[in-house]
């Protein structure tokens, strides 16, 4: 009940202040979208990249995945089997699952660390104008910084979850201090997104005080992107088609809501903006503490 009386409370007071202290609409955002992400948990904005931003940011996580893919075949008498675990390569982390007849990736955590360029998507200015515009405040952390490759038949799905179960599993000191879930996370789609070839769905009717299940399978195609509230139900099916489904993943944090360092490099920096529009961006405390586990 309070998360739903909070949320009235952040409903109100973007729409009583046309001009709010976070330069609204500078993001990818406009006031009327972000009130639409707090009312039902989600929102899908197409066309947020044009084609070359498209074409470099697939060419990019590509490359990541092959990279990756080299680094796994080439330890492939060592890696653990049937079950997930990680390599670290050049500052990201590689979570894959490997068998006697398969090795496939499930995803590349800090991927900034394989491909820096892939930061001027996923760190850009207009990305965090977007979440201090969709959170509310004036400063974040970047916990999440993730390729998602899919690749056909490569089983891996992702079960029902909401993002706040793995915030808090990570860190138990996780702390809503918005009110409002203090954390979003952005999924930009490098391949056309459906149902068929392992796309996420959400379940619409979980989120709030609606109680009936209703899943959605979300379209989506190159450079369009889909935030998520982290108390909204969701998750992915296998990519059964012939062609891969990649994705990117950038998730940010109010700041102090995370007290934890996520796995990989280019994670765990903090941005604030001040009145001139100004954004500074420095490492958050526990940056370089020991990282165990894997914050998803």
């Amino acid at each position: 009940m309070s998360r739903l009386c909070n949320r009235i409370l952040l409903l109100l007071f973007f729409t009583l202040f046309s001009i709010d202290l976070f330069c609204l609409e500078n993001g990818y955002l406009t006031k009327d979208e972000i009130l639409l992400f707090h009312k039902q948990g989600y929102l899908i904005k197409k066309g947020c990249l044009d084609k070359k931003q498209v074409d470099e940011i697939t060419i990019a996580t590509q490359q990541a995945i092959e990279n990756s893919m080299e680094s796994l075949f080439m330890l492939s008498g060592n890696l653990k089997k049937n079950e997930e675990s990680y390599i670290e390569i050049q500052g990201s982390r590689i979570v894959y699952r490997a068998s006697d007849e398969n090795i496939s990736i499930a995803r590349i955590n800090g991927c900034g660390g394989l491909q820096p360029s892939l930061l001027e998507t996923l760190q850009s200015h207009k990305m965090v104008h977007t979440f201090f515009e969709l959170l509310g405040t004036n400063k974040i952390e970047h916990l999440i910084c993730q390729i998602h490759p899919k690749l056909p038949f490569d089983g891996i799905s992702f079960r029902p979850h909401r993002d706040v179960e793995f915030r808090k599993s990570f860190d138990p000191n996780w702390t809503d201090i918005l009110g409002n879930g203090s954390w979003a996370i952005c999924i930009i789609p490098v391949d056309s997104m459906s149902e068929k070839n392992g796309g996420l769905w959400i379940d619409t009717g979980s989120f709030g005080e609606q109680s009936q299940e209703n899943i959605m399978w979300v379209k989506a195609e190159p450079g369009d992107m889909l935030f998520l509230h982290p108390y909204i139900l969701h998750g992915s099916g296998p990519n059964l088609s012939d062609k891969p489904r990649r994705t990117l993943l950038t998730g940010f944090c109010a700041y102090e809501a995370n007290h934890k360092a996520y796995p990989g490099s280019h994670v765990n920096y903090c941005f604030s903006i001040d009145s001139e529009n100004t954004i500074t961006k420095e490492l958050s405390p526990w940056a370089n503490t020991k990282i165990k586990g894997d914050g998803h």
